[in-house]
């Protein structure tokens, strides 16, 4: 097939968009790649990187091409507009290219925020009629009550316009289970919905030695990922600050994200310093390092509708790592980690639960912290792997293929 991918985020940034552009040409498919250029989470283009500087590349047989934006610079709400707005005008002009000059078996479509991505995809499939594969991992406009959008004629004109997508979309693959029921009130046919989880990064599964700062003597919990305003750190943070007597747990978070000064902030304020620990970023390839030094991973989630729905990446990448995970979230991340017995989940909202569970599993030996571990690798084996994953999407974007060349040739 000669498969046209749209998505915000390519690499050198980590998605895992990457994986599925590299599988699919390692598979013998054309895969051309229209995103744009790198700036995320920095909100600055990566070095090496600009308007006028690595436009167009071919890695390992994709072809990428970066569409000129607007950085997001610090994420606040003017910069985020333009960005939001830059992107919007530039991938709809390079897909009305795409759309006149060349022509693809289908498309497929990377949606995390914004939903936008959708529009020269659209483009596309109007002039074209190319189907196009929509990879819903980001819900909107949920996400923007999330984020703290209440204006009703922004919320009900972005409502519109992902049912106009959804409508044109001949397959949306859904990374969480959590977003059938949505998207059935929401007119979409079952037959239309495929499961396409997340699976674990090849980076962070990927070993590579280095040599780590040092980390506190005792039982440690550690947090990998993105530090955002999603991640519920305001309750992870009162539950440490509860915990400030029991100085052999240690709270140890490895990333950056907008919510990290606020972090740094918290634990200066409350005198956490002996128990909480910011660590800052490390490249995805030392995770698995890391990882190994923790008794047990924390993944968290704010207690909102949207985030009850979703599946955070960061479950698989822990259970890939056979790594027990504590959770403090609800909804789907709750009832997988349940469902797989690879650790322990409290409510979002439950500081005191918390602080009661740390308590219990801190008493655990390591054996039991080990089962719980290979519990959660081996339901990552049975559900989550990349080649699982990949097989699904190929086995769909084929057997649709066959239809529709079928039809136009």
């Amino acid at each position: 097939m000669r498969i046209l991918i749209y998505t915000n985020h390519f690499m050198p940034e980590s998605f895992r968009v990457n994986d599925v552009a590299l599988e699919m040409a390692k598979r013998g498919h054309g895969v051309k790649v229209l995103t744009s250029i790198p700036d995320y989470p920095e909100g600055k283009f990566y070095k090496g990187y600009s308007l006028f500087r690595r436009r167009c590349e071919t890695v390992e047989g994709v072809e990428i091409v970066r569409v000129p934006v607007i950085p997001r610079g610090n994420g606040k709400t003017l910069r985020m507009m333009l960005n939001y707005l830059s992107s919007i005008f530039f991938f709809s002009f390079y897909g009305l290219y795409q759309a006149i000059f060349h022509r693809y078996d289908c498309v497929f479509v990377h949606d995390t925020s914004p939903a936008f991505i959708n529009i020269p995809a659209l483009i596309v499939h109007k002039i074209r009629k190319t189907p196009v594969y929509h990879w819903l991992l980001d819900m909107w406009p949920e996400s923007l009550t999330a984020g703290g959008v209440e204006n009703k004629m922004v919320y009900g004109l972005i409502e519109k316009m992902t049912k106009c997508f959804y409508r044109n979309d001949e397959k949306i693959l859904i990374a969480s289970m959590g977003f059938r029921e949505i998207l059935k009130k929401r007119g979409v046919a079952e037959e239309k919905i495929v499961y396409l989880p997340n699976w674990g990064d090849d980076a962070i599964m990927r070993r590579m030695e280095c040599t780590l700062p040092p980390l506190p003597v005792g039982f440690r919990i550690m947090f990998a990922g993105n530090l955002g305003d999603a991640q519920n750190l305001e309750n992870v943070m009162l539950a440490a600050e509860k915990m400030r007597e029991h100085q052999d747990i240690h709270w140890i978070l490895v990333g950056d994200g907008r919510k990290k000064p606020w972090v740094d902030q918290f634990i200066v304020q409350h005198e956490l310093q002996e128990t909480v620990h910011t660590l800052g970023r490390y490249p995805a390839e030392t995770m698995s390092t890391f990882f190994e030094q923790a008794d047990v991973m924390l993944v968290s989630l704010n207690n909102t509708l949207i985030f009850s729905m979703t599946l955070p990446a960061k479950v698989q990448a822990y259970m890939a790592c056979g790594k027990p995970i504590l959770g403090m979230m609800n909804g789907e991340g709750a009832h997988i980690i349940n469902d797989a017995k690879c650790g322990w989940c409290v409510d979002a909202d439950d500081v005191e639960g918390m602080v009661k569970k740390v308590l219990e599993i801190s008493q655990l030996n390591r054996e039991d912290l080990k089962s719980f571990g290979q519990n959660g690798l081996n339901y990552y084996n049975t559900h989550f792997t990349k080649k699982i994953c990949m097989d699904r999407l190929e086995r769909v974007m084929m057997r649709d293929n066959d239809l529709y060349l079928s039809h136009t040739n």
